[in-house]
């Protein structure tokens, strides 16, 4: 099974995924990551975070970018304007 890691960026800073997760494919993959991106911005909003995340990036296990997601796209459309 793949190993994918999600790393998250917030301006110049990156958290690096060092541990990864064994997912049965990309699509799964970007489930989470989805997932994830959502949890953080819910966090960064409810404590009014001055650095919030910005980007999800997914990359395997030589650390390829495989996916990114930006926290902007997994907002509701009618926040989006």
């Amino acid at each position: 099974m793949p190993k994918f890691f999600f790393n998250f960026r917030n301006g110049e800073m990156i958290a690096k995924d060092d541990l990864g997760v064994d997912l049965p494919s990309l699509e799964v993959a970007r489930q989470a990551a989805l997932d994830s991106v959502r949890e953080m911005v819910a966090e960064d909003v409810k404590t009014n975070s001055s650095n919030p995340v910005e980007v999800v990036i997914v990359t395997d296990e030589v650390g390829r970018e495989l996916l990114m997601i930006c926290a902007r796209d997994v907002l509701p459309e009618a926040l989006k304007r």
